[in-house]
């Protein structure tokens, strides 16, 4: 729910409408969404920022007008202008409540909460205006987390929220944090009309350190209005989501009952083998994450004739999330399609940790939860050869990682082909997928609109390149987009997004290189930080560019040609 007492909008009737939006709902997690800044050091900030504009309490705004009331028909949403820097913020806590009772306890805090800030205002004094508002934020929490002292920690949750956007496509950024540190963060594509979307949230817990959740635009330069119809942080629905590619399995207690490395001759558990045949017909495909002794398993696997039916295992001692992690890279899948199987609680926890949108289940589930729309597959010839398909790319991997010579000499035995082409109107929605789509190797890390895409490319200012790439192994189509400005002195390289497909093979360096031997020897490249772009960082080390300024929050680098630079990649250009 929403804390509207910064608000002059009144939404009368509010109450019928929150029990009724919520008197029938199941167990939710209680947040209650606050206006905040994400480079807040308030009230230090104010005297320094020259964002600071003062509210009446002499606090900053941050959303316009405040956080304001709407009825609309899911019940009572929030009308939320975001200024820039503004965001909407609320302290997690991952112990449910029953609905019915938090719309009560809403109801209180909302009435409580408006008679301070009253009271605040008949106050000339801001520190004591501060010191008023500051108590009631603490009251409110305390009543909030002691209506949920004595539940059960929830460890599946997802954030689920109705949008209508009036004004542009838009890109949200769900973070959680700790008082010292950033622990996660997922996007959010807000199309205009109407929209829905549920993200998988980890689910930290501690009694030491307080967590909190905030959701603010991607771009935080931008200035949009957006009506949060509904926004809460609820228990996952297991049955709902993508549907699902791999299964990966335990084994110990899990797959079979007992511990292999204890007794050789444990007692593996029939129906699980059918379903991991049934599964692999539907083009499903299995895999597994166990501590373990990997000759021991591997011998156990083939006595019991299922060796055949798993890829791209890890029986290992790592840390399950580490080991599933590289599967994930290794099949270049989402891991909201992926379904882990583990009797160990602790270990389940620690992977949807690292991994939130990862269905985590115990075995005793797995039978009732295959049957759900999730796993219902249209099964094609194809997919009946996926795991063979899967099984050439574990080989790949292998051929790579048991490569004894330098990696550019194997880069080179891939025969790596990447070409350059203008953008057509047929490719035009691949680059914007692109740019919206890609995190790690994206170097500005804007989100342009498709309009904005389309009339950089048809500027006269500015040359646009399709890349695409192929090797001895295939074909990957499209798998990069970049634009070059044209209108300073030096070309610069505003925005660059390559697949993670084709990542490390060499491509990314190689196309640069290319560029700034094309525009006569040098070429300018901006890169401007995120939690998750590091990886194309590399590139600027690769290239050994020079930083030369710093341009509203955007570094911009030096790139001179390298004739020296080793011709690995085959890079032709065609107009």
């Amino acid at each position: 729910m929403f804390e509207f007492i910064y608000s002059k909008a009144i939404a009368k009737g509010y109450k019928k409408v929150i029990r009724r939006q919520y008197d029938k709902k199941a167990d939710l997690i209680p947040l209650l969404w606050t206006e905040h800044c994400i480079e807040c050091a308030a009230p230090t900030c104010y005297a320094t920022c020259k964002r600071y504009k003062r509210r009446s309490d002499g606090n900053c705004i941050r959303i316009v007008g405040g956080v304001s009331p709407i009825i609309t028909d899911e019940g009572l949403g929030a009308e939320v202008e975001f200024r820039t820097w503004a965001k909407i913020e609320s302290q997690l806590n991952i112990k449910p409540i029953k609905s019915k009772t938090y719309s009560l306890l809403y109801c209180s805090i909302s009435a409580f909460g408006r008679f301070f800030r009253g009271l605040a205002t008949l106050v000339s004094n801001t520190p004591i205006q501060r010191f008023i508002d500051a108590g009631w934020f603490s009251y409110r929490q305390k009543v909030i987390n002691a209506f949920t002292k004595k539940r059960t920690p929830i460890h599946a949750l997802s954030l689920h929220g109705k949008l209508k956007n009036k004004q542009q496509e838009t890109t949200l950024l769900v973070d959680v944090k700790s008082a010292s540190k950033h622990l996660f963060r997922e996007s959010i594509q807000v199309p205009l009309g109407d929209s829905e979307f549920s993200v998988p949230i980890p689910s930290y817990a501690s009694a030491e350190e307080l967590h909190f959740i905030n959701i603010h635009p991607a771009n935080a330069e931008e200035h949009i209005a957006l009506t949060f119809e509904y926004l809460e942080l609820e228990p996952t629905n297991k049955t709902e989501g993508k549907k699902v590619k791999c299964v990966i399995w335990d084994l110990d207690n899990t797959l079979w009952k007992g511990v292999l490395i204890e007794d050789s001759n444990v007692e593996v558990n029939s129906q699980f083998v059918e379903l991991i045949k049934r599964l692999d017909r539907s083009g499903i495909v299995n895999s597994i994450a166990s501590k373990n002794d990997k000759e021991q398993v591997v011998d156990k696997l083939k006595a019991l004739g299922i060796d055949e039916y798993f890829i791209f295992n890890k029986i290992n001692w790592n840390p399950k999330s580490i080991n599933i992690g590289k599967t994930i890279e290794q099949m270049n899948i989402n891991p909201n399609t992926i379904v882990f199987v583990d009797d160990n609680p602790f270990e389940r926890n620690e992977v949807s940790l690292r991994y939130p949108s990862i269905t985590c289940i115990d075995p005793s589930e797995i039978l009732s939860f295959s049957t759900c729309k999730r796993f219902n597959t249209i099964v094609t010839e194809d997919s009946q050869k996926r795991r063979s398909t899967y099984k050439m790319m574990e080989s790949l991997k292998e051929e790579e990682d048991n490569w004894t010579g330098n990696i550019d000499d194997f880069l080179l035995s891939c025969r790596i082909k990447a070409n350059l082409s203008k953008p057509t109107e047929e490719t035009l929605p691949r680059c914007y997928e692109l740019l919206q789509r890609t995190n790690q190797l994206n170097a500005s890390g804007r989100r342009l609109s498709l309009d904005e895409v389309t009339e950089l490319v048809n500027s006269i200012g500015a040359d646009a390149y399709v890349l695409r790439s192929s090797d001895k192994f295939g074909d990957y189509g499209i798998v990069g987009f970049l634009i070059v400005d044209k209108s300073g002195d030096i070309p610069c390289i505003t925005d660059f997004v390559i697949s993670c497909r084709v990542a490390n093979k060499k491509i990314e360096p190689t196309l640069v290189n290319y560029l700034a031997k094309k525009y006569r020897g040098n070429v300018l490249f901006n890169y401007k930080k995120t939690n998750r772009n590091g990886p194309m960082f590399a590139l600027i080390d690769e290239l050994k560019m020079e930083r030369i300024t710093n341009k509203d929050g955007v570094d911009v680098y030096s790139c001179s040609y390298n004739e020296h630079y080793p011709q690995i990649v085959i890079l032709e250009e065609f107009s």
